[in-house]
């Protein structure tokens, strides 16, 4: 096994892996293996739908499962995915290895509720109706 073909997988298998988590994330789709540099350097050209080239740049040349995706990312068309929040983070994260993108807050599952002790409430009292 030469050294340069070993690196380049590598290279490889680090892009795609940054690639396919992207897509995880942004399109709930299926987690990443963690062996893509080996099966990369083994001869595999095809990852869950995506297709690979692994001497061209960038190496992902289709994804067959998320073709939108592959637009707003690798082709840099910012229509694709119109909603897909921090898009040029995800850009930067997959093609620069950039800083992951944080997760947006959840909504919590218990929103507090605010009052407003000024004014009239609609709630109804704490201890059911008065009576006269």
């Amino acid at each position: 096994m030469h050294k340069g073909d070993r690196e380049a997988a590598t290279n490889s298998g680090d892009f795609l892996y940054r690639y396919m988590w992207a897509r995880r994330r942004c399109c709930r789709a299926a987690a990443p293996d963690t062996r893509l540099a080996s099966l990369i350097e083994a001869g595999k050209r095809e990852f869950d739908g995506i297709e690979i080239e692994p001497h061209r740049s960038p190496l992902v040349v289709r994804d067959n499962k998320h073709p939108e995706f592959f637009a707003a990312i690798i082709e840099l068309d910012d229509t694709a995915m119109p909603d897909l929040e921090d898009l040029l983070a995800w850009r930067e994260y997959v093609l620069d290895n950039g800083a992951l993108p944080k997760r947006p807050a959840a909504e919590s599952a218990f929103p507090i509720r605010t009052r407003r002790w000024s004014g009239p409430s609609d709630d109804p009292p704490p201890h059911g109706p008065v009576e006269a």
